[in-house]
């Protein structure tokens, strides 16, 4: 401001600028772990979830590290070897861990992967249990049905058929029935399917004639078309007749007198049959079976002709037809079914009191004595297990409480306690149903809120309560006195019942309370008082017995799965299965019309192929899979013949290594020929025969099955695109690959118009979800298989994890150093990263763990020679070679990539020195974090030790690899510092790369600084005296060897000012590390060196 009068005015100008001091060492580390984690605490370590996969993740320490994302996992065989180079190895992790031990912060990423789904398993994944499933365990169940031989005296164990499906039931009265296509005659069987219920039934017919509605169809045991499906009395004499008398004969039947005779002619067994049944005697039928007379009495049968007793007196009336029939005169029980303990045998011979016949069933309960032993499982996520519960059998509610708390009445039952019902319908009949505990304590059920004059008085209500130390109910009826819910109250209160409370709420919500945590049972007896209260089966805390007796219960209905097999979910769509059976292999084979099964008959009927080869003669089991070549087919017997296939399995590193028989030699199939009737082609074609199998459980499809069939899925490759004669290795069938879980693939809005290729189906398959495989192909078109197929999805989500992340590439995260520990194939993309970032960091790239220690090897990977190799030059790059050994954090010998010793000598490099100090040598290129090096033995799977002599240093140097290596006297050492810089430079040198990375970083601030000031001369000046400063500062800290900074009217022309430009040109002689020392020595005679003759 400008002074007017008289004052002071005190103005600041700021040129003090510096060059703020650069970030530390911090990496970025790309890993891959398992999912969802357990740390040493014992919680979900919160960074291995699918939540925070591939999210930018930041670490101080490594306690911190370790409670992210717990400790490192390393695989080990069942025999506790370790099982070096698994895809499945969190090297990453390893690598993190190891790099905080010098360094106090990390970034880091994980990629979108779950290892654990990569394990090797033939069997199908499914999806997580819900906790406190309960599972009725088929496979260990038994049921108790014990059926009587009255001509042995014995009783014979049946073990039912189960029925749990509802193709195979029908649904009768609420009850599922088995069909009549089920079973035999005289099986047992239990039909799920009732709610909770599992009943009991007989296929009835061994008893009955052929033409009775009965036969050959389901009866459950204990209803009267059970009694009446066996013969209560079975007649002895075969194809009897009652012979004409005077009078006609007669025998009485519970009373009533039946005339069987005649007394002009002779009487046919059908004609006494006859006349039985048209007595109509109560509960009384008669059948011929076997020309035979059988006398069937139902529950209503009543021997006494007046109470049903569901018995048959019978006894001769005029004449003794009876002994003519082969029937003894007397009473007989009709068949039985009895509960009851081992000590509880009912007493059913003819010496008994009440014998019964052949057919009644003792269902014998308690695994003690081989009786019915249901086994129900319940599981926990805790520690996904399913754990057997204890499940007592009681017939009613009330013994359960009592039996269960007899002390307590109800109230010490815990929640979550079983008990099992038998005859749950309490009708007499066969069957069991479940219960548990669903609150633990009082019994407190309220109703809905009910209108202000809901009663009718007069009405009766019978209530019912259990009792402490009783498993009798004791019972009481309330009279109502008047229409409202107080008066309801009043008049249950009135009846001063020990256990009970009851109340209502403001807004007519009325509440019964058991105190003793018992049941309480209404009954209404006139009128509709339990429902006027709010009360129905559909109230939470109710269960209505026998259709009339409502129970307001802390007891609930179990809900509960069956099956002989531990249940499962479905798979979460995009679920990974490694299926690792390398023998399973389906081959089709290209012809004129479609793909062909390899067995299949062709266009015009032959078996003849492309070549002129009858596979119809071929191998029976398909392709052969075996580690040396056969000279027979697979039965050991048969010769070979031209088109048998055989799959090497001697060679699973290069797998699928195919050969077709020529009829004289075997000949290798080329992998990578897609275009020649000899070639063949990967891709997913089909799962089954007809696609109906249950893609999760179902049993997995033969391959023999498949040899001659025709079928293809709706995705199956074009067969018109490929020559007749080409071969199809179906992926989706066969194993040995990664196949990920696609949830109703085969849908109409994907495939709307059908068949989707020539060939396919002209309608959706049944089963619309399936396999498909996931770990791809080569560039070669070869498929990614074994260990390949693992990390080629390892290294798909990783790719996918730095290309995608978009907070990485933000410049507030400040990192130097970026690394992927185990996988090469990611330098691509991490060359791309820092080339984003305004390369300000450097990148350290592996080599392959399995890399041959060999010229050829080495320089083929390097350059990249079969395609499989490191196509990446770049001069913020730097790779090394070779892997090595040391120790996880439970002190298990692993294998690492070289990556994890490179990291962490650098980090020490940084600490002891700076960055554009030479990251090798003896000084600062010790490893501290290796035991060993060596390389991985891709025929055997070990880790077989190298310490990296001259010569093979000088190939690596050669190739631009920087070795590791164990110098005698030393340990292991970094003893390279080369770039994957294309060109001969400068930045050919780790040192000096890494020079450019921090200058670039601390320009960077600098620039920054200056943006928006004028651009003149005290401007240039200033930026260029800052920039001078900070390269004085390298040159005494040994990086630079000289500069030149120019800014001034030379390089900033008036065109650039107009611009709003600002240039400053650098010139650095940038500081050479010593990589190759030089000392000649000669030899000279005594006194030349004192003479001065040098």
């Amino acid at each position: 401001m400008a002074l007017v009068s008289p004052g002071l005015e005190i103005s600041v100008t700021d040129e003090s600028q510096y060059v703020p001091g650069a970030v530390g060492t911090v990496p970025l580390i790309i890993m891959a772990t398992a999912q969802d984690k357990t740390n040493p605490s014992g919680t979900t370590a919160a960074d291995t979830t699918a939540a925070r996969a591939s999210k930018l993740l930041a670490y101080s320490s490594q306690r911190e590290l370790i409670a992210a994302m717990g400790y490192p996992s390393f695989k080990q065989s069942a025999a506790g070897t370790p099982l070096h180079g698994d895809e499945r190895n969190e090297y990453g992790l390893m690598a993190a861990y190891s790099a905080l031990g010098n360094v106090n912060r990390i970034f880091a990423i994980r990629a979108n992967i779950d290892l654990d789904e990569l394990a090797p398993t033939a069997v199908r994944p499914t999806g997580a249990v819900a906790n406190n499933t309960h599972w009725l365990d088929l496979s260990t169940s038994t049921w108790g049905v014990y059926s009587w031989n009255a001509s042995t005296n014995a009783f014979t164990n049946n073990t039912p058929l189960l029925i749990t499906s509802t193709t195979d039931q029908t649904l009768v009265s609420s009850i599922y029935v088995p069909k009549a296509s089920i079973g035999q005659i005289g099986q047992y069987a239990v039909s799920f399917g009732t709610g909770s219920s599992a009943n009991l039934f007989l296929k009835a017919g061994g008893d009955l004639p052929t033409g009775d509605g009965k036969y050959n169809t389901w009866v459950r045991l204990g209803t009267d078309d059970w009694a009446t499906s066996i013969a209560t009395i079975k007649g002895t004499a075969s194809s009897p007749s009652i012979p004409a008398s005077t009078p006609a004969a007669t025998i009485t039947i519970n009373g009533d007198t039946v005339t069987i005779g005649n007394t002009g002619a002779g009487r046919t067994l059908d004609q006494v049959v006859s006349s039985i049944n048209t007595a109509a005697v109560t509960g009384v039928t008669a059948a011929n079976v076997g020309n035979k007379l059988y006398l069937y009495a139902s529950s209503l049968a009543e021997s006494d002709g007046a109470t049903a007793d569901g018995k048959i007196a019978i006894a001769n009336g005029s004449g003794t037809p009876l002994t003519t029939l082969g029937i003894t005169a007397g009473t007989y029980a009709n068949p039985l079914l009895l509960y009851g303990s081992f000590a509880a045998y009912p007493s059913w011979r003819s010496t008994d009191t009440t014998p019964r016949p052949s057919g009644s069933v003792f269902a014998k309960l308690g695994a003690t004595g081989s009786g019915a032993d249901l086994t129900i499982k319940k599981y926990s996520t805790t520690t996904a297990t399913f754990t057997t519960q204890a499940a007592p059998f009681y017939n009613r509610a009330e013994n359960a409480l009592y039996g269960l708390d007899p002390a307590g009445g109800g109230n010490g039952i815990a929640a979550g306690t079983l008990w099992v019902a038998y005859d749950p319908l309490r009708t007499s009949t066969g069957g069991y149903k479940p219960f548990s505990r669903r609150v633990a304590g009082q019994t407190v059920v309220s109703g809905t809120a009910v209108a202000a004059n809901p009663f009718t008085a007069t009405e009766q209500l019978k209530i019912g309560v259990t009792s402490i130390g009783s498993a009798v109910i004791t019972e009481y009826t309330v009279v109502l006195s008047g229409t409202t819910p107080a008066s309801f109250v009043s008049d249950i209160l009135a009846l001063n019942i020990p256990e009970l409370d009851i109340s209502v709420s403001s807004t007519n919500v009325i509440t019964f309370t058991h105190i003793y945590g018992g049941d309480i049972y209404l009954t209404d007896v006139s009128g509709t008082p339990t429902a006027d209260a709010g009360f129905s089966s559909s109230t939470t805390g109710t269960i209505l017995y026998a259709g009339s007796v409502l129970a307001l219960t802390n007891w609930q209905a179990l809900t509960y799965t069956y099956s002989t097999t531990q249940p499962y979910q479905a798979p979460a769509d995009g679920t990974h299965w490694y299926y690792s059976d390398a023998a399973t292999v389906d081959v089709m084979i290209a012809d004129i019309g479609g793909w062909k099964g390899y067995k299949s008959s062709y266009y015009d009927g032959s078996t003849t192929d492309a070549r002129g080869f009858d596979l119809s003669q071929t191998d029976a089991n398909g392709v052969q899979v075996v580690a040396s070549e056969p000279t027979f087919q697979s039965d050991g017997v048969s010769a070979l013949v031209a088109g048998d296939l055989w799959l090497d399995t001697s060679d699973l590193e290069n797998y699928p290594k195919l050969y077709r028989y020529s009829g004289t030699a075997w000949v290798l199939i080329d992998n990578t020929d897609q275009t020649s009737q000899n070639g063949i082609l990967f891709a997913d074609a089909r799962w089954d025969t007809d696609g109906t199998t249950d893609i999760i459980t179902g049993s997995l499809p033969s391959i023999t099955s498949l040899l001659a069939s025709d079928y293809i899925d709706q995705d199956a490759p074009d067969y018109r695109l490929y020559p007749r004669g080409t071969l199809l290795f179906n992926m989706r069938r066969s194993g040995y690959n990664v196949k990920q879980y696609v949830n109703n693939k085969f849908n109409a809005t994907a495939y709307p118009d059908l068949p989707a290729v020539p060939g396919a189906g002209s309608s959706l398959p049944t089963v619309k979800n399936t396999w498909q495989t996931a770990s791809g192909l080569q560039n070669s078109g070869a498929m990614f298989a074994g260990r390949k197929a693992q990390r080629q999805m390892v290294v798909a989500a990783m790719q996918s994890a730095v290309t995608a992340n978009t907070e990485v590439r933000e410049e507030q995260y400040a990192f130097n150093i970026i690394v992927a520990p185990g996988y090469e194939e990611v330098i691509d993309e991490m060359v791309a990263l820092n080339n984003d970032r305004k390369n300000t960091a450097f990148v350290i790239g592996d080599t392959p763990m399995r890399l041959a220690p060999n010229a050829v090897d080495i320089a083929n990977w390097s350059n990249n020679t079969n395609g499989d190799g490191l196509a990446t030059g770049n001069p913020y790059l730097g790779v090394y070679y070779p892997a090595g050994q040391t120790s996880d954090l439970q002190g298990n010998t692993i294998t690492v990539p070289a990556s994890h010793m490179a990291l962490r000598t650098m980090i020490f490099n940084d600490n002891v020195a700076y960055q554009w100090f030479a990251p090798a040598g003896t000084r600062r290129g010790l490893v501290d974090n290796a035991s060993s090096i060596g390389y991985i033995n891709s025929a055997t799977g070990e880790f077989e030790f190298n310490s990296i002599r001259v010569g093979l240093r000088d190939t690596l140097y050669e190739n631009k690899i920087n070795p590791i290596t164990n110098l005698p006297g030393v340990g292991l050492v970094v003893f390279g510092q080369k770039t994957r810089n294309p060109t001969t430079s400068s930045l050919d040198r780790i040192n000096v790369a890494r020079l450019v990375n921090f200058i670039r970083t601390i320009l960077a601030r600098v620039g920054d600084g200056f943006l928006f000031e004028p651009n003149d001369k005290i401007t240039r000046d200033q930026i260029s005296n800052v920039i001078s400063g900070a390269i004085n500062d390298l040159v005494a800290k040994r990086g630079v060897y000289d500069y030149l900074v120019v800014c001034d009217d030379s390089n900033n022309t008036p065109t650039r000012i107009a611009r709003n430009e600002l240039y400053v040109d650098i010139a650095i002689e940038p500081m050479k590390a010593v990589e190759f020392i030089f000392i000649p020595i000669r030899l000279k005679n005594p006194g030349d060196i004192a003479a001065g003759n040098l």
